[in-house]
């Protein structure tokens, strides 16, 4: 019955061009579904933030020192102060000293600098800050080896054709390297230029070691973990909008930023800001972050507020290492955005 055969043969003949036109439709059309379990997951934050300290501190250093846990709190005149610091008598910023187990405040380590950062380093703490009678046109440093007694400051980093701002220091893989935020007009407010010293006291610029100078940065902190560079720096969205980013680096000079979608820590727009700005106002910044190991966690402090006024402190932490949390936010070698940001 061949008469049959070609009419099955010209039926599928028209099925299969029924078919390739109906696929036709749906590539011009909306794509076809995804299978949801081949599709790549969205990037989720590994910080659980855990709240609000009700505090308008903004730039704040967590130290594990001798086994306990301090904190470094850089503390402004215009903001009520705890009794230790009002007993000064002084209307100059003041960086303090205290314990957070005891919530006890053991010292005041330098006064009449601001925006200063800690560093642990053999059984010694060591404190860096910009010294505001020079117009902030000199790092200043103190040292303790107890946390009470402070040596007297000495200027280890002076200015050339600049202000100085937020500083940072770590332990490098030869010797020690010093991040500090400056408005030199040549780049961007606020570029970073890193230093380095074999003795905390003595720096020299690293050449060509830069960070943002092709855009804004602000508020950094610097970390060496496995053998790599991090720098945590603000980068602003516009509008009046801040987070906290982070870039990675050998060398200090070729920087790789990690991907847009995986900030360090962002604002949270559906909060309102510290009681000290106004009950109208909504969280639209997290910046000034810095990180410490302690107790099988990471913790990261970071303000949040409005960059006006008062900070508004908070924290967040994270299971595992520095290192680990830092790595999480950097995809394949291949998808990371080389920035180029350093000059040789």
């Amino acid at each position: 019955m061949p008469h049959l055969r070609a009419h099955f043969g010209l039926a599928a003949m028209c099925f299969a061009a029924t078919l390739l036109a109906l696929c036709g439709l749906v590539q011009a059309g909306q794509p076809a579904p995804v299978d949801a379990a081949k599709a790549p997951a969205a990037w989720k934050s590994p910080l659980v933030k855990k709240g609000k300290l009700d505090s308008p501190l903004v730039e704040v250093t967590p130290l594990v020192f001798k086994g306990r846990y301090y904190m470094l709190e850089n503390w402004r005149h215009e903001w009520p102060r705890p009794e230790l610091l009002r007993r000064a008598g002084t209307d100059q910023p003041q960086i303090a000293i205290r314990d957070v187990e005891k919530d006890e405040y053991l010292s005041v380590a330098m006064t009449g600098y601001s925006l200063g950062v800690g560093f642990v380093w053999e059984d010694r703490v060591y404190v860096f800050a910009a010294h505001d009678a020079t117009g902030r046109r000199e790092i200043g440093m103190t040292v303790s080896g107890d946390l009470k007694q402070w040596a007297e400051p000495v200027l280890v980093v002076k200015a050339k054709n600049e202000t100085f701002f937020n500083c940072s220091v770590c332990r490098g893989p030869d010797g020690f390297v010093m991040l500090i935020e400056t408005n030199d007009r040549t780049w961007p407010a606020f570029t970073f230029k890193y230093f380095a010293s074999q003795d905390l006291v003595h720096w020299k610029q690293i050449p060509g070691a830069l960070y943002g100078t092709k855009k804004y940065v602000g508020g950094p902190a610097l970390y060496y973990e496995g053998g790599v560079f991090y720098t945590l720096y603000l980068q602003s969205l516009g509008g009046g909008r801040y987070e906290t980013r982070i870039a990675r680096s050998k060398d200090l000079i070729q920087w790789e930023d990690a991907p847009e979608d995986r900030p360090l820590v962002t604002f949270d727009p559906s909060q309102l800001v510290h009681p000290l700005r106004s009950k109208t106002i909504h969280e639209c910044n997290a910046s000034d972050a810095e990180v410490v190991y302690w107790q099988g966690k990471t913790l990261v402090y970071f303000t949040g507020g409005d960059q006006h006024a008062a900070g508004d402190l908070q924290w967040a932490e994270f299971d595992g290492t520095p290192r680990e949390l830092f790595e999480r936010h950097f995809r394949h070698e291949s998808d990371v955005r080389r920035t180029g940001e350093g000059t040789k």
